[in-house]
C-alpha cells in the first residue's frame, strides 16, 4: 500500500548551523569512525580498545586494528580484524593483550581504506611505581551543557588515565542549554543506543577518550534515577518490565563503553580491580544495579542490618581484595557519597551510604579488622565538591584521630547543582569532618598519587554555557600522608614525579587524524537508524555538511517503489527523522537516501 508523503516524512528536526557546530562538528575526514576511539580498562599486558562504524549499508563490515609504540605505526605491536554489525550496533571493541607494562601505545582503525583518528592509550606499570596522576569525573548531562571540562583535561597532557564515576549519560528527554536525543525518557535499548551514540558525538568527549585511557563505572543515569536491583524511582509499571530496562540499558553500556566485562555470566556485574604496580590499587565498585536494596525513606530504619548497598557477594569480595593488596594506596571508585551527611541533625540523603548504615560499618569494620590503610573513596553523583574525613567511633575532629580513612567527592562536568537548603559553611558546623564543601561550581578533579601521599586538587571549569570554552581556576588542595587517615589542606596542586610520570611529548597529544588522503569527502553521514526491526515507526539519524539536494525512496521487497520524495537544498546541519510504519504490512524494505550524487542504503524490517 502506497503510504502519504505527509505520514512517511513527518518534521525533519534540523538543528540551526551554530548548534551543529557546538554539538558534532563533524568532520567528513573521519567518516565512518565519526564517534571516535577510546579505550579503557588498562591492565599491565592489556587494553580495551574501542570505536563505532558508520556503515553505508546494514551488512556486517570487516575492521581492522592496530596497536604500535608510535603514531607513525612503523612498528606494529599488535594487529587484528573483526567483524561489526547491527548486533553490536556496529561497534568496535577489542581486549588487546601481549603489551608491556607501563607504556604508552597508539592505536587505530580502519575499513575499506579508511582511518580513523590515532587513539592514545597507556598501560598500567608493575613493580615500583613512583607517582601516578589521574583525572577523576562524574556526571555529565548533555543537556545541561557543554563538556569544558572534558576538554581540559583533554589539553593537560599529564594523566594517565581518567575515573569515570558515573552519570556518563542520562535517561531523561528534558533539555535546557542543549537537546537530548531522543527527546523522550530512554526505556529501551535502541533508545539507550542512540543516547550513547549522541553523546559520543560531543567533540570534547571524543577528544577526552582519544588522549587517555578510561576506567568507568556505572551510576543510576545509566539506566534510571535513582535505581536499585529491582527497580528505580524514575522506572513506572507503564513503563514496562525494569528487568528488561535494566538488562538493555548494560547492553548499550557495553556496546558503547571502553570497558571489559568481568563475568560473562553475569553482565550485571562491574566490580572489579584495576592495578598500577605497588602504587595504587584501584576497586571499582557498584553500588547501583547488583545489590542495592530500594532506598528507604527518612523515616525508615537506616540502621536495618538487613539491608545492603553493596550486596553480600560485592562486600565480601571487597574485603578480600582490599587485605590481599599489597599497593600502597587502596582506592575505591563508587559512587555515592560515604561520609555521612547530616543537615538540621538528621540524614540528608537515603540514596547515599546514610541510608545503609549497616552496611557502610560492615565495610568500615573490614578495613579496622583487617588494619588497612591508606583508604581512599572516591565519589561523584551529587554534582558537588567535597572533601571528607570517614569518621569512626570517637572520631576527633581537630586531630583526624579514628578516622576510617578519607573521601573525595567530585562535582558535575555538566549537571545542574543545588538541592540543598543551606550552604556549604553550615553543613561544615554541622559535619566537622568535611574539610572543604563547595556546592556551586562544576568541574573535575586531579588525583595525585606518589608513595608519601596522595592528594586531590579540585578544578572548576568557568561556564558550561559557552562550547569550548576552556577557563578554570583551581580550588583547594586536600591531602592524606602515607599511614595517615585523614586530609590536611596542601597550598599547592601536586607536581609530577620523574620516571613514570613522564608523559609523550605535545607533539602527540592533539587529535592526530592520520585519515587515508584517498578517503573520499562525504557529504551526507548515516548515523544510525533506530529500531530495526520496527513495529509502528523508526528513527533515523544523518548529518549534512554542505547543502544539497536530498531524496528519499522507499522499495519493498519485490522492488517496487513505495514512495519517493525529493527535499531540494536540504540545510547542512544534524537531522532526525522519525518515520511512521504502521499502514505497511510486515517484511523487508528498502531505504534509500541519495544526497548530491552519494547513496545511502539501509534494509528495514517490519514487523
Amino acid at each position: 500500500m502506497a503510504l502519504s508523503l505527509a505520514l512517511i516524512w513527518g518534521t525533519s528536526e534540523a538543528q540551526s548551523p551554530a548548534d551543529v557546530a557546538a554539538r558534532t562538528q563533524l568532520d567528513t575526514r573521519f567518516a565512518p569512525f565519526y564517534h571516535g576511539v577510546a579505550s579503557g580498562d588498562p591492565l599491565s599486558d592489556r587494553v580495551i580498545i574501542w570505536t563505532r562504524v558508520t556503515p553505508d549499508s546494514s551488512s556486517s563490515i570487516p575492521v581492522k586494528w592496530q596497536v604500535a609504540p608510535d603514531t607513525a605505526f612503523s612498528t606494529i605491536t599488535q594487529s587484528g580484524t573483526l567483524t561489526t554489525s547491527d548486533a553490536e550496533d556496529f561497534t568496535v571493541k577489542v581486549d588487546v593483550t601481549g603489551l608491556q607494562p607501563g607504556t604508552w601505545y597508539y592505536y587505530r582503525f580502519e575499513t575499506d581504506g579508511r582511518f580513523s583518528v590515532t587513539g592514545r592509550t597507556y598501560t598500567a606499570p608493575v613493580g615500583d611505581v613512583d607517582s601516578l596522576r589521574f583525572g577523576v569525573v562524574s556526571c555529565s548531562r548533555y543537556a545541561s551543557g557543554f563538556f569544558n571540562a572534558y576538554g581540559r583535561m583533554a589539553q593537560r597532557n599529564d594523566l594517565h588515565a581518567v575515573i569515570h564515576l558515573g552519570d556518563y549519560i542520562y535517561e531523561n528527554g528534558d533539555s535546557s542549554v542543549r537537546a537530548h536525543f531522543p527527546d523522550y525518557e530512554i526505556l529501551n535499548l535502541d533508545d539507550y543506543r542512540l543516547r550513547h551514540a549522541q553523546y559520543k558525538m560531543d567533540e570534547d568527549l571524543r577528544c577526552l577518550h582519544q588522549m587517555y585511557p578510561m576506567i568507568p563505572v556505572w551510576d543510576d543515569h545509566e539506566s534510571a534515577n535513582n535505581s536499585w536491583k529491582d527497580g528505580a524511582e524514575n522506572h513506572s509499571a507503564s513503563e514496562g518490565s525494569w528487568t528488561d530496562r535494566k538488562a538493555s540499558a548494560i547492553q548499550a553500556y557495553y556496546e558503547w563503553m571502553p570497558i571489559r566485562q568481568v563475568d560473562p555470566n553475569l553482565q550485571e556485574r562491574i566490580y572489579r580491580t584495576i592495578s598500577y604496580g605497588d602504587l595504587v590499587d584501584f576497586f571499582m565498585l557498584d553500588t547501583r544495579l547488583i545489590g542495592r536494596d530500594e532506598q528507604e525513606a527518612l523515616t525508615g530504619d537506616l540502621g536495618d542490618t538487613s539491608r545492603y548497598l553493596l550486596g553480600p557477594d560485592q562486600l565480601g569480595w571487597l574485603a578480600d581484595e582490599m587485605k590481599n593488596s599489597n599497593a600502597r594506596w587502596k582506592v575505591l571508585g563508587q559512587q555515592v557519597m560515604m561520609a555521612p551527611l547530616e543537615i538540621f541533625g538528621f540524614p540528608f540523603n537515603t540514596d547515599q551510604w546514610d541510608g545503609y548504615q549497616a552496611e557502610r560499618q560492615r565495610v568500615y569494620d573490614s578495613i579496622l579488622t583487617n588494619n588497612i590503610e591508606n583508604v581512599v573513596v572516591l565519589t561523584g553523583d551529587i554534582h558537588t565538591f567535597w572533601a571528607n574525613d570517614l569518621p569512626g567511633t570517637n572520631y576527633d575532629p581537630n586531630t583526624g584521630a579514628n578516622s576510617i580513612g578519607v573521601e573525595y567527592v567530585v562535582t558535575s562536568v555538566t549537571t545542574e547543582n543545588g538541592g540543598f537548603p543551606v550552604g556549604g559553611g553550615l553543613i561544615q558546623l554541622g559535619n566537622p569532618h568535611m574539610k572543604y564543601v563547595d556546592l556551586d561550581e562544576h568541574g573535575y578533579l586531579i588525583l595525585d598519587l606518589k608513595k608519601d601521599r596522595c592528594q586531590g586538587d579540585f578544578y572548576n571549569i568557568s561556564t558550561i554555557d559557552v562550547p569550548q570554552s576552556y577557563g578554570e581556576s583551581v580550588g583547594p588542595h586536600w591531602y592524606v600522608n602515607n599511614g595517615e587517615r585523614f586530609l590536611q589542606e596542601a597550598q599547592a596542586p601536586g607536581n609530577p614525579s620523574s620516571g613514570v610520570m613522564a608523559i609523550q611529548p605535545s607533539k602527540d597529544a592533539p587529535n592526530p587524524p592520520l585519515v587515508s588522503v584517498a578517503q573520499p569527502q562525504s557529504e551526507l553521514a548515516f548515523l544510525g537508524l533506530y529500531p530495526n526491526p520496527a513495529s509502528e515507526s523508526f528513527t533515523l539519524t544523518y548529518y549534512i555538511h554542505r547543502p544539497g539536494d536530498l531524496q528519499l525512496q522507499l522499495v519493498d521487497a519485490q522492488g517496487k517503489i513505495i514512495f519517493a520524495d525529493e527535499r531540494p537544498r536540504e540545510v547542512p546541519g544534524l537531522h532526525y527523522q522519525t518515520i511512521p510504519l504502521d499502514d505497511l504490512a510486515a517484511g523487508v524494505y528498502l531505504l534509500q537516501l541519495v544526497h548530491n550524487e552519494q547513496v545511502v542504503t539501509r534494509r528495514i524490517f517490519k514487523r
